[in-house]
């Protein structure tokens, strides 16, 4: 049995032909038993249609997809309600995903005569965050990081926190997400399980350099800030604990490949696409290996 492995499309209407054709040639080469999505497919506003066409491009085989921030993004609807997250899923995602057999791993796991897929978006818990960050003389704090910029000012912003629901701090939306994944890791216990999630859970799947000891002699870069939305480290925590029967765990997020590369028991892989530049991965069960696919 072989997964097809992807993330990050960006199905935005201006953007997407190319993407999708990139993704029905995958399908065409390498004929998946199943594809999978690691979050990030478009807009919450454009959910029935980004959905409808990755099963045009997969018609009879099981999908499975997790949500990325990006899908909880409301751009011109901004203000509009639903305010959670859970209420973005509830009025976008889930209706959508149930009319075209789609799984949504953010509410429930793919069962594969093989394997059981687990997964969700999973948030950033600012885990990443570089230790004693300071612009100017004034450290960043988790208030700063709370509203997306660094006190420094600037334009720099992280535009979650324009475009999707941010009713509670970052840190208590990944708490959430930690539990609800190990809630269907718990449904998933007598299966082997991969999990796929948005943000990575380790440090080795962000795709970027180490952080470096900050000294007085040299000024943080301006994105150094932006590295405490890269991942969730809570969830790789759980996952750790969990790894007897975790095959894999694939992510996203970061645009920045890393992997496969051996996580402990388990493997883990980022797929590393970036914006109208998708990637992909195939998972064998019958080596249990990842392979990378040619772009």
């Amino acid at each position: 049995m072989n997964i097809l492995l992807t993330a990050d499309l960006h199905l935005l209407r201006g953007t997407q032909e190319r993407t999708l054709l990139k993704l029905r040639a995958w399908i065409a080469r390498y004929r998946p038993d199943a594809l999978v999505i690691a979050g990030d497919l478009s807009s919450a506003p454009q959910a029935a249609e980004t959905l409808k066409n990755l099963r045009h491009c997969f018609l009879q085989g099981p999908i499975a997809v997790c949500l990325g921030n990006h899908d909880f993004w409301m751009l011109e609807d901004s203000s509009a309600e639903p305010g959670s997250l859970s209420g973005i899923v509830e009025r976008y995602w889930l209706p959508a995903a149930a009319s075209l057999d789609i799984v949504l791993l953010d509410a429930e796991n793919l069962r594969l005569p093989e394997l059981t897929i687990v997964g969700g978006y999973g948030h950033y818990d600012l885990g990443f965050a570089v230790p004693h960050l300071a612009y100017d003389g004034i450290l960043v704090t988790e208030e700063d990081y709370a509203r997306g910029a660094p006190p420094s000012g600037g334009t720099l912003r992280w535009r979650d926190f324009q475009f999707m629901p941010c009713d509670r701090p970052p840190k208590e939306i990944a708490r959430e997400q930690v539990d609800g994944v190990r809630e269907r890791m718990a449904a998933a216990a007598d299966s082997r399980t991969l999990v796929v999630l948005h943000t990575p859970p380790f440090e080795e799947l962000l795709g970027v350099p180490p952080v470096s000891p900050v000294t007085a002699e040299s000024a943080p870069s301006v994105y150094a800030f932006f590295r405490a939305y890269l991942g969730n480290r809570s969830m790789g925590v759980l996952l750790r604990q969990a790894q007897d029967n975790l095959l894999g765990v694939v992510c996203g997020h970061t645009h920045r490949c890393a992997g496969p590369l051996n996580l402990g028991r388990t493997i883990g892989i980022n797929i590393g696409s970036d914006y109208g530049v998708p990637k992909a991965a195939l998972l064998s069960l019958d080596s249990n290996r990842f392979e990378r696919l040619p772009e």
